[in-house]
């Protein structure tokens, strides 16, 4: 069996001046799904106040963009569209050589969204079955659509999965004739639901007990799988678009290369890097709830806090001490040899 030699996702492959800053603003949230922990949504770590956000971004970006590095902020909570001033907050990224995606559910009103649409590059949806009504999320996907890009997750309900396999249809129909969003290139799936055990644990564990037609659903990959194209000389046919472009590159010894979408990574267990150097704090930061900057989620490295005056920058790569890396973000840091 061959040995994996090296992991990149789509960003360090695409962009080389390029770093992502995920950023966990608080734990508050408008819902209280079963499957989520408590820690993750009760308000325990509470907002800072909008200047103190908008202070920490002016400082992370003009230090980024002096070094010729752009930066990519993925803000996620708790449900970050509730904090006060959010809109000021991603307006102040907007302003400098920036981009921002807001990890969201989706719940604020249509005319909330009409406004702040026009501040952020990119949303990641989450459907939550037991929480939210389908037509409001239908309703917010069409008026943002042709202003940001989208992702889109729904939560993997045991007992309601292959009903949401149809609503991935439905949801990716409103994606044709899209201008923005190209209906090939937006990601719809079903995700698995983990039993989310907070700290460091050698296995993992789905929340519910799929039925193997439940498994073939949540297996499906979020990118539509295109029909072969029609060969036609005419000048404005556009190639197909390269769907590995999208997916995280496993390069194994034997010189065989694995592309896979980040959502399957974790179902088809590969997120296991132990003793693979991985580039955490090179090509991303992570700043947790309480304000700490970590290289990544797994918590390996600290360089304090965002009210600090100064943080430093790692100087050589970490050797994964894990046996698995469970976030999608951190999975799709470079990690070699």
């Amino acid at each position: 069996m061959p040995n994996l030699v090296s992991v990149k996702g789509p960003h360090a492959r695409n962009d080389n001046n390029f770093i992502r800053i995920q950023w966990n603003m608080g734990n508050s949230c408008n819902y209280e799904c079963e499957y989520c922990p408590p820690q993750l949504h009760d308000g325990s770590k509470p907002w800072l106040s909008k200047d103190q956000y908008i202070d920490a971004i002016n400082r992370f970006s003009s230090y980024y963009n002096g070094i010729g590095k752009r930066v990519d902020y993925e803000l996620i909570g708790g449900e970050v569209t509730v904090i006060p001033g959010f809109e000021d907050i991603i307006r102040a990224i907007s302003e400098y050589n920036t981009s921002s995606t807001v990890y969201t559910n989706a719940s604020r009103t249509v005319n909330w969204w009409s406004k702040a649409k026009h501040y952020m590059n990119a949303v990641v949806l989450t459907f939550h079955p037991l929480s939210q009504e389908k037509q409001h999320f239908i309703n917010v996907i069409n008026e943002i659509k042709e202003h940001v890009f989208i992702d889109i997750n729904i939560a993997g309900v045991g007992g309601q999965v292959l009903d949401l396999g149809n609503y991935v249809e439905e949801l990716r129909n409103l994606f044709l004739n899209c201008e923005h969003n190209d209906y090939n290139h937006v990601s719809i799936c079903v995700k698995t639901m983990y039993k989310k055990l907070l700290g460091r644990h050698s296995k993992q564990q789905t929340y519910w007990d799929y039925t193997e037609q439940e498994k073939e659903v949540l297996e499906r990959p979020g990118i539509k799988q295109q029909e072969v194209r029609r060969e036609s000389n005419v000048e404005d046919d556009f190639p197909a678009p390269d769907p590995n472009a999208f997916m995280t590159e496993f390069l194994y010894d034997d010189g065989s290369i694995e592309y896979v979408q980040g959502h399957q990574i974790i179902d088809k267990g590969l997120n296991t890097f132990r003793g693979l150097r991985c580039h955490l704090g090179f090509e991303s930061l992570n700043i947790d709830a309480s304000g700490e900057i970590y290289s990544s989620w797994c918590g390996a490295k600290n360089f304090g806090n965002i009210s600090n005056e100064t943080w430093e920058l790692p100087e050589t790569k970490t050797v994964c001490p894990f046996d698995f890396c469970n976030n999608i973000s951190d999975i799709s840091i470079t990690k070699t040899l």
